[in-house]
């Protein structure tokens, strides 16, 4: 990960350097109360409540974004026992990518973080296919190796993404 320190000196002669910005290249951990985050959960199509403080439901979860603000990246690690949908592993409940990094080395970057702090394992998503722009739906999840499993009721896509050890 890239780390820019941007300096600016005050004071004229015999002033001082104070860094006034970090940015990162990549992602950064933050919470699903991240008010600028919850603005760009605003714009994802699986938003239940606009304008909530809020973005992502009860459970253990992982809510990434970058410096600009402009990905956010939320996974969800629900108890199995409790997944109605039968799914085992890591989530991702919320994908927006409104920056010009590639989606799929985005979502492989996310993976890293979701590993280092659960362990591997399966990760999945489910995408709507009336509501996202890519062709296959779900383009960018297949670049990062995820394949699809099965339509749901709902017309929704199952995407999941084996880890090593599970048979695909």
């Amino acid at each position: 990960m890239l780390f820019v320190e941007v300096w600016a000196c005050f004071g004229g002669y015999g002033g001082r350097a104070e860094m006034m910005l970090p940015m990162f290249d990549g992602l950064v951990e933050t919470t699903h109360f991240d008010h600028e985050m919850a603005e760009l959960a605003d714009r994802h199509y699986s938003r239940r409540t606009i304008g909530a403080r809020q973005f992502l439901y009860s459970g253990r979860k992982l809510v990434l974004r970058n410096a600009e603000g402009t990905i956010l990246f939320g996974w969800m690690y629900p108890d199995p026992t409790m997944r109605m949908d039968g799914q085992d592993g890591y989530n991702c409940a919320i994908f927006r990518n409104e920056s010009k990094r590639l989606a799929s080395e985005i979502i492989i970057e996310a993976e890293g973080f979701c590993f280092r702090k659960w362990g591997h394992g399966r990760c999945y998503t489910y995408i709507d296919p009336d509501k996202v722009r890519g062709r296959p739906p779900g383009n960018c999840f297949y670049h990062a190796g995820y394949k699809f499993v099965h339509e749901t009721k709902g017309g929704k896509h199952l995407l999941a993404k084996p880890y090593i050890g599970e048979v695909s």
